[in-house]
């Protein structure tokens, strides 16, 4: 079934699946959960509409599909980020005062 795809959108599933693991894995170790339910979930929505686009809609609909799949995943992996940075900085700097 891999065979009927092109390599790059092998490259880019990789990619999106590797960084959803590691900010799945990232979430489960983490203290503050409940400020990172809403970015996580943007990532989950994002990752599975883009496979929806790349896998079952062909032609220039499955690109749109894929485009708003990958937006979503963007918003919500730089949500995610700004979070986790947000809650290090205010920890780093409650614990140096």
């Amino acid at each position: 079934m891999t065979w009927e795809y092109y390599g790059d959108a092998l490259i880019i599933v990789g990619v999106l699946t590797t960084i959803l693991l590691i900010t799945g894995l990232n979430f489960l170790k983490s203290r503050f959960r409940r400020r990172l339910v809403f970015s996580l979930t943007l990532l989950v929505m994002g990752y599975g509409i883009f496979l929806i686009g790349l896998v079952f809609v062909r032609g220039w609909d499955g690109l749109g599909w894929s485009m708003i799949g990958f937006s979503l995943y963007v918003i919500g992996l730089v949500t995610y980020i700004g979070v986790v940075i947000y809650h290090w900085i205010k920890a780093r700097r409650t614990t140096n005062s």
